[in-house]
């Protein structure tokens, strides 16, 4: 345990997202770890039927229920939409397995969504040439969103579809839930204030030095599109933060509770009404500060990131979003990239909320309508083989 938490302390952290084409920021992480990968099969066809903050609720139930099965909750993750990828050193594999297991077995009974998980050992990957490295984006103080590099991701998912590589799982038959306690999806979307949502996916060619020197570039090109600052862009703001109760998504929330539905629906009724009353109405509650509470929920927000693919959402306007969709073209007809865009006119927030009194939460953004899946499911269509 001392040795995993002394790696993840010695990655230096950064809080301008431009850094993260700057390799001096991460380091490589230990061969003994591995990788998980979630998604959820069918996750096209259900956003399309008006089910995505279903899929973003599954989603984000891995990573709540791997960081709240371990103490530390400092298992470096990202969230892609409809799955995740999580990184697990080698003390926590097995319980790691365990805990999605029961996941899977959650997302099956309640949504009706097959979670599929697979585990990869980093040393499988290593040995084709691979590597991964892994930085430190810090949203505000204590809140951390980690970053991967390196071509270990797609070197990952390349071995698990031709079966050379990782293990699948399969949902667990015991009873236990998932514990998903701080998982919530109680805001009213995020409506544009710009003009619109724009869900950008990007994929740049080459070996890992020309990979980052085409993202430095472009980081560069879009920041300067945005005005120069990504933050600026990012969907949760001040104006687009309502709250109405009940919310719509209260059945939803009330699904991750343990237990029976019809209790998790009172508790979540209870608890969600308690929250708006002291929201909606700025009462301060012990060390619980609502208009602090809304100032973090802004700087904690995950609208941008890095998984051997760029992901961003932005709120931008509809002149910004033409000239980041000419400027992607231009870098894909280059041969640079392959890329997969969604516009919608707002964002869905889900919330992992572990103390909202002590700045321990972090908001998982999405486009509208399937945001991240859509603009995947584009960016898939064109990727070349090789």
């Amino acid at each position: 345990m001392a040795a995993y938490k002394d790696f993840l302390q010695k990655i230096p952290s950064f809080d301008d997202f431009i850094h993260v084409s700057d390799e001096s920021y991460f380091l490589p992480v230990p061969e003994d770890w591995s990788l998980i990968l979630t998604d959820i099969k069918g996750s096209t066809k259900a956003v399309q039927s008006g089910r995505y903050q279903e899929v973003n609720m599954v989603g984000a139930a891995g990573i709540t229920a791997l960081l709240n099965a371990f103490s530390d909750r400092e298992l470096p993750f990202v969230f892609g939409g409809d799955g995740a990828t999580l990184l697990i050193p080698p003390e926590h594999k097995k319980e790691a397995a365990n805990t999605l297991r029961r996941v899977q077995r959650w997302s099956q009974q309640e949504f009706n969504l097959e979670l599929r998980a697979s585990v990869v050992d980093l040393s499988d990957v290593y040995r084709e040439g691979h590597r991964l490295l892994l930085g430190k984006y810090q949203l505000s103080e204590g809140n951390i969103i980690y970053q991967f590099r390196g071509g270990a991701l797609k070197k990952a998912e390349e071995l698990m579809k031709k079966n050379l590589g990782g293990v699948a799982l399969s949902p667990q038959d015991e009873e236990a839930d998932p514990d998903l306690t701080g998982l919530s999806c109680r805001w009213e979307p995020l409506s544009a204030q710009k003009g619109l949502i724009l869900t950008v996916l990007v994929s740049a060619h080459g070996d890992e030095a020309r990979a980052f020197s085409i993202y430095s570039k472009l980081l560069e090109d879009l920041r300067r599109i945005l005005g120069g600052d990504f933050k600026g862009a990012c969907p949760t703001q001040k104006e687009s933060l309502v709250l109405k109760w009940p919310p719509k998504t209260l059945a939803i929330e009330a699904k991750a509770q343990p237990g029976p539905f019809i209790l998790g629906y009172l508790s979540t009724v209870v608890r969600s009404l308690c929250a708006y009353i002291l929201i909606r109405y700025n009462i301060p509650i012990g060390n619980f500060d609502p208009l602090r509470y809304r100032q973090e929920l802004i700087s904690n927000s995950d609208f941008q990131k890095y998984d051997d693919v760029l992901r961003m959402v932005l709120d931008c306007s509809q002149e910004q979003a033409t000239q980041i969709e000419t400027l992607l073209k231009r870098y894909e007809e280059r041969g640079d990239i392959s890329f997969g865009v969604h516009r919608s006119a707002q964002a869905l927030m889900t919330c992992l909320v572990f103390s909202s009194s002590e700045n321990r939460h972090l908001h998982f953004i999405d486009g509208a309508q399937g945001g991240y899946t859509l603009a995947a499911a584009s960016l898939k269509s064109k990727k070349p083989l090789a």
